[in-house]
């Protein structure tokens, strides 16, 4: 097997890996997704179907025969990193935004999705009982609350105020500087008869969709449940997945933010449904209790409603930092992104941070490197004696054989010592990929002319061949060009013609796959082939390169 032949199988395993791998093969730490309706674990009785409840909210207060709404009432919430808006309708939330992260608009990113029309909003607690559903009007205890400190606390709390027999207290705590916040829900029974109850807390309908189309805005819907992941295909639901055991948290997410309700005590199940135009909905599922006549009931939750830091994800606890999906190879994606966030404190600059890890990361597999620019140069060195060997037993495959791995022998070349370092180096690449691929830390991040290093450079665009506004992504094509030339510097071994093809359809195809890659991942790429020449360079002028022992006549 010649060398390009075995160059272009370790090539088309790394892009197969790199490209193909997180779609094709189940992720370990994933797990199917159970068959829906799953009872939860603790109930003592059957509550009603969560869906069935979320799914239409107003619907259900017309049917109970609700008093008359009251005149809306909001109250804002300013943190250092969240600008939150809430209505006394259903004590929801209208507005959920990320100062921090500013969307195309200006504003921060809002994970709450568009209103629609007599659909109540996330953070909606319900009762579990269609026939004494949860109140929905609320009277707040203020209008306005502003948090000017990190470790300032302040709560919002909303208080029932319909003829029902069942009260409903919520309570909302927010936190200067944090993406989480605290959701206490006191059920209180003022009829004359016991009320079965299974509360609730639901997120959605629906998540931030952001703006264009792409793998960064799929939504998801992930839950954390028994120290695995469990992920639900949106697409096919049917009414509702129960997942029930010990869960940790559910959350809606894209590749940047995520939504997450996390439980304060054990029992509570998580489910996945769809609210009004198939948006998705999840929720937290308590076990069914009874309310005896003056009876109270008081339960907590979290809501992280935040971006995929693993600095705040860490500090929500209940394992919400296992939300960040780096895929194959997480152990080693896992330091990079801290690497990553430690080089961008010392440099101010993400595409800075990505070229100084492009460079360790060339510092420390060095000796790999070398070792197979050695094997390499060792097998050009040797193609004309190999070259003989196939011409004197052109008619004898078995003798040809047994001469050239004599001759390898004797001159200390392993034949797939060019091939083996490449493949060593394969789960670096692929961690260093999800690291940068899947980091929030890369969303808008400028660098040069680079706006956003989660997406292609796009220095300019063009009008041609029927594409309007198609982009030219300058980086990709460096990219492609200097990977033109370290092949080009590389030893050339094995049939002339098929280097030559191979010089240029590598490059080629690496450009082409590339060009709509993230910016960040490109610049990593374009940045580790410079480095690859100058290493290769310094190496043959050391006379690192040459064959260790002196060839035998």
């Amino acid at each position: 097997m010649s060398y390009q032949v075995r160059a272009l199988l370790a090539v088309a395993l790394a892009t197969l890996i790199l490209v193909g791998g997180q779609y094709l093969f189940p992720r370990s730490q994933e797990s199917p997704a159970p068959s829906k309706e799953k009872a939860t674990s603790t109930a003592t009785k059957p509550a009603a179907s969560p869906t069935s409840d979320i799914s239409s909210p107003a619907d259900r207060e017309q049917g109970r025969g609700a008093p008359p709404k009251a005149p809306e009432r909001e109250v804002i919430v300013q943190t250092d990193v969240v600008r939150a808006v809430l209505t006394s309708r259903g004590g929801t939330l209208k507005s959920w935004r990320l100062r921090p992260y500013r969307a195309a608009d200006g504003q921060g990113v809002d994970l709450v999705a568009p209103h629609q029309e007599d659909v109540l909003g996330p953070l909606l607690a319900l009762s579990g009982n269609p026939e004494e559903p949860a109140p929905l009007d609320f009277d707040i205890d203020k209008s306005q609350l502003n948090l000017h400190s990190p470790s300032e606390t302040g709560s919002i709390t909303f208080a029932s105020r319909g003829s029902g027999p069942l009260q409903l207290s919520k309570r909302v705590t927010f936190k200067g500087n944090s993406y989480r916040v605290e959701v206490e829900l006191s059920w209180k029974n003022t009829g004359k008869k016991p009320i079965t109850i299974a509360p609730e807390l639901a997120w959605g309908p629906g998540f931030y969709s952001g703006v264009g189309g792409g793998r960064a805005q799929i939504v998801s819907s992930t839950s954390w449940v028994d120290g695995r992941r469990v992920t639900d295909n949106l697409g096919s639901i049917q009414g509702a997945v129960t997942h029930s055991g010990q869960v940790s948290w559910t959350a809606l997410q894209n590749l940047y933010f995520a939504a997450a309700l996390l439980p304060e005590s054990k029992g509570s199940a998580a489910t996945v449904g769809k609210g009004p135009q198939e948006q998705p909905v999840i929720s937290l599922v308590t076990p069914t209790q009874s309310l005896e006549p003056g009876g109270e009931l008081t339960q907590r939750f979290a809501f992280y409603g935040g971006p995929k830091d693993l600095d705040y994800l860490n500090a929500a606890g209940s394992d919400l930092s296992k939300i960040v999906d780096l895929g194959w190879f997480d152990t080693l994606a896992r330091p990079a992104l801290y690497l990553l966030r430690f080089l961008h404190r010392i440099s101010g600059n993400y595409g800075v941070a990505i070229i100084l890890v492009s460079l360790l990361q060339k510092v420390v597999l060095h000796p790999l490197t070398a070792k197979s620019l050695r094997s390499m140069q060792a097998m050009k060195a040797l193609q004309p004696k190999i070259a003989a060997i196939s011409e004197r037993h052109k008619n004898n495959p078995q003798k040809k054989q047994q001469e050239v791995m004599g001759l390898y022998r004797k001159h200390g070349v392993n034949p797939l010592g060019g091939c083996l370092p490449m493949l060593i180096q394969i789960p670096i690449f692929v961690a260093l990929y999800n690291a940068l691929s899947s980091s929030v830390e890369m969303w808008r991040a400028p660098f040069l002319w680079i706006k956003d290093l989660s997406q292609p450079d796009a220095l300019f665009t063009l009008d041609m061949w029927g594409l309007k506004d198609y982009p030219f992504n300058l980086l990709a094509l460096l990219m492609g060009v200097t990977m033109f030339f370290q092949q080009k510097m590389s030893p050339s071994v094995g049939d002339p013609q098929q280097a030559k093809v191979m010089l240029w359809m590598m490059p080629a195809m690496f450009t082409f796959m590339f060009w709509r890659f993230p910016s960040g991942l490109v610049l990593y790429w374009l940045v580790n082939n410079v480095l690859q020449m100058g290493q290769q360079q310094w190496l043959q002028k050391q006379g690192k390169l040459a064959l260790n022992r002196p060839e035998a006549t």
